[in-house]
């Protein structure tokens, strides 16, 4: 199935009313103050008289913003009218803003150009969805401390003074038919297979702006690209978004949760791949999104359409600022507690209290996740690396627990005060099995 088209290649004359309205917001709420500072206010009649001889406002609008006395109230009044009008009245008013105040067109005042482009669900505008109605190490923590940072080298582990430690081998795939005693969750039970959300965050130049210490997410677009491609073989509809703020990371949750197709699909994936810490998304105007927040929005009694459908949140970010070191494990007998053991972080894991959620997070709580700058994430890339050989043949839960071995045993990152290891975490609340193919595909 086609992926969906990034979000900056969808016009704004291509978008429904709905959508149309918001960027017309938008777009106002960004030349509000200058507007604003319109020196006479007989200038702004002389717009207002324009915008009703063109017909753009009606009679009674004319009225009731010459009724206001107040500059400000009658700005407030006007932004108010015009997003009502519909996008092609808002470039007509436009045309004569820049035709009466041609230094407003030169600051690119009423210019969608100048303004972020607003999240944009392309799902909406699919083919699939016309039927319808309507090369080093690094972590992905906030900033890096002198102590903590690891430097860019060339090669996944060049940094170790000695070769990874290799997962010893696993025991041959069992067949479908030996898991038959637990249900599994239908991917045909509704019209389309799957729908796979990817947010990411890898650009965090606006959070440097606002002298907050954030390094982009070198190779995070591999991560990307691997889900996308990975997914997308797997019969799911990909929604791809990039960059997002705290604003948009809010609103691209809403428009989600309220999109009236979303009852049409058989399971629900998000993954984000991000700056993270203390439970938190790091956007990329360095403001934080709890995670607990996202997930909540999907719960059945916030998101209906998605009620006893399998949803699985993966999450690629660091989840606090420590280090997991190696430890060595020494078993005398099965069962037997004498081992050595590093402690983990005494925070327990934030999660809904509902079903048909399965949580994958890139680290235990507390601890960093580290990124190849060429590569992608370990966690991402392992987890691709098995859902490609074992989707047609195992359930979720089962290969992540091999994600969870390949990352933890065979990923190492050397550093002058140890070797330093990653343990991905999980959290189900499923109530079925989730196989992510009924049937084996010939390649993925």
């Amino acid at each position: 199935m086609a992926e969906a088209t990034d979000e900056s290649a969808i016009k704004i004359d291509t978008l429904d009313v709905e959508d149309k309205l918001k960027w017309c917001k938008e777009i106002l709420e960004y030349g509000r103050e200058r507007f604003g500072q319109l020196e006479k206010s007989e200038s702004l009649t002389e717009f207002i008289n324009e915008l009703a001889n063109q017909k753009i406002i009606s009679g009674f609008n004319k009225m009731s913003l010459e009724k206001l006395k107040v500059q400000s109230e009658v700005v407030e009044e006007l932004h108010r009218i015009l997003p009502s009008k519909g996008w092609d009245n808002f470039k007509k008013a436009r045309e004569i803003l820049y035709t009466k105040f041609p230094n407003f067109k030169e600051e690119g005042i009423w210019d969608e150009d100048k303004v972020d482009d607003l999240p944009v669900l392309s799902i909406k505008y699919s083919a699939a969805n016309e039927d319808l109605s309507a090369t080093g190490v690094e972590h992905d923590g906030a900033a890096a401390t002198s102590t903590n940072d690891i430097a860019d080298v060339d090669g996944m582990f060049s940094s170790s003074s000695r070769a990874p430690a290799q997962p010893t081998k696993s025991e041959p795939v069992k067949s479908r038919s030996d898991f038959s005693a637990l249900p599994s969750y239908s991917m045909t039970n509704r019209r389309h297979k799957g729908i796979c959300l990817i947010i990411n965050n890898e650009l965090y130049d606006r959070a440097r702006a606002a002298n907050k210490d954030f390094k982009d997410r070198r190779g995070s677009s591999k991560d990307a690209d691997s889900i996308k491609e990975l997914f997308s073989k797997l019969g799911f509809y990909v929604e791809y978004q990039k960059n997002l703020t705290k604003s948009k990371m809010d609103k691209l949750v809403d428009m989600m949760v309220s999109f009236q197709g979303l009852n049409t699909y058989s399971c629900f994936v998000a993954v984000f791949l991000s700056h993270g810490e203390n439970e938190c998304l790091n956007c990329v105007d360095g403001q934080d999104k709890k995670i607990d927040d996202i997930i909540n929005a999907f719960k059945g009694d916030n998101c209906p359409a998605l009620r006893g459908i399998p949803k699985w949140f993966i999450i690629q970010a660091c989840r606090g600022k420590d280090f997991n070191y190696e430890v060595n494990i020494q078993h005398d007998a099965p069962g037997d507690d004498g081992h050595d053991v590093e402690r983990q972080s005494d925070r327990p894991i934030s999660i809904p209290a509902c079903a048909d959620f399965y949580i994958s997070y890139a680290t235990a709580p507390g601890y960093y996740s580290f990124r190849n700058i060429n590569e992608g994430s370990w966690f991402i890339n392992d987890l691709c690396k098995v859902l490609r050989e074992y989707a047609q043949k195992e359930d979720v839960n089962t290969m992540m627990t091999r994600v969870n071995r390949n990352v933890a045993l065979g990923r190492v990152v050397g550093s002058e005060y140890g070797y330093r290891r990653q343990m991905p975490c999980h959290v189900n609340m499923l109530t079925s099995a989730l196989y992510l193919t009924n049937v084996r595909q010939s390649q993925i």
